[in-house]
Formats: C-alpha cells, sequence, structure tokens
C-alpha cells in the first residue's frame, strides 16, 4: 500500500520567509464548530474577538509523536513582547489561568491556527528587567497545544470575525475610566 503520491523538489525561492510577525490570541470554546478543507479553514460558526500582539522573536514549531497512544502533533509558540508595564503584566497574568486558541501571523503573510480542538495554554511567563540599559526589558511567552491534526491554514481573519478590531499603539483594547474594556460589535 503506498501512501504517498509525489515527491518533493526544492526550488530556488526568495519568499521563504521565516519568524512570526503578530500573535492574535481568542477564548476557546469546545462548543464552537469548525469546518476545514483538509488543512484549510472555510468558515465557523461563531464570531470571536481577537486580541492582537505584535512579537518580536517568534518561532513557531510542531513536532509528531506517533507511539501506542496515536499521532499527536505538539505545537509551540514562543515570542517576546517588549517593554514593561501594569496593563500587559495583569492581561498576561490572567491568560495563565484560562485555555485559549491563537493563530500566528508569519511574515510571509501565512496565518496558521493552534490549539483548535483542545486549547492551548501559557507554559512560561518570563517577565524580565535586564541587568544592563541595553538589556532586554519586557516578557518571553510560551504557548503549548496537542492536537490529534496538525495546525491550520487560515486564509484571512475574517473567517474568525465579523467583528471590527480597535487597537491602540500599543496593540491593546481601549479602557473606560472604571477599568472595563470596550467590546465593539
Amino acid at each position: 500500500m503506498n501512501v504517498l503520491t509525489s515527491g518533493r523538489k526544492e526550488i530556488l525561492c526568495r519568499n521563504n520567509i521565516g519568524g512570526v510577525k503578530n500573535v492574535y490570541i481568542f477564548s476557546y470554546d469546545a462548543s464552537v464548530q469548525f469546518l476545514l478543507d483538509g488543512q484549510n479553514l472555510i468558515s465557523t460558526d461563531n464570531t470571536k474577538t481577537l486580541y492582537k500582539f505584535d512579537v518580536t522573536n517568534g518561532n513557531f514549531s510542531e513536532n509528531i509523536t506517533n507511539d501506542e497512544n496515536g499521532v499527536l502533533f505538539n505545537q509551540s509558540l514562543s515570542f517576546r513582547l517588549l517593554k514593561q508595564n501594569v496593563f500587559t503584566t495583569n492581561e498576561l497574568n490572567a491568560l495563565t489561568n484560562f485555555d485559549f486558541r491563537y493563530i500566528v501571523e508569519f511574515n510571509d503573510g501565512s496565518l496558521k491556527l493552534g490549539g483548535l480542538y483542545n486549547g492551548a495554554k501559557v507554559s512560561s511567563l518570563n517577565i524580565n528587567s535586564g541587568g544592563a540599559k541595553q538589556d532586554f526589558t519586557g516578557y518571553d511567552l510560551t504557548f503549548e497545544s496537542a492536537e490529534e491534526i496538525e495546525s491550520i491554514y487560515v486564509s484571512s481573519l475574517d473567517l474568525l470575525t465579523n467583528t471590527e478590531i480597535l487597537l491602540l499603539e500599543d496593540g491593546f483594547s481601549l479602557l473606560l475610566e472604571n477599568g472595563d474594556l470596550i467590546t465593539l460589535e
């Protein structure tokens, strides 16, 4: 029985840009249905609010384990957020307490969704102050998820949300004077 359908020839190309540009985080809801065509998202039955993070030193990887328990796709996303502030620290601390899904926007413009069926968790959050003026100050984060299928491609963020995403210069939501978030629908 032959499961392979073709080989692959390496073609020299100039659009193979690595790295992660942005990460979009949204809540995990097991009741939300996703319609897939192979490894591509076609639609979903529920709109979501996406929270955008401009990241540096981003890396997304998947490794496949195949053992007596079956095939598992272990997804890992790590990145840095520059500069510390109280609002970001509070938001990231809250993120460690629940499951979520995330979309990785690569530097080449492609999008992949992690934590599709089982959700993702923050496995590491380091708040760095640096030892000298030129040292990194900010946050190092790692998200982990384990799925039965590999991460899927998303052709457009519009497939996941019909609401407008309003972001300030720092990439976060607007706050009311009493500290509540403004939700746009």
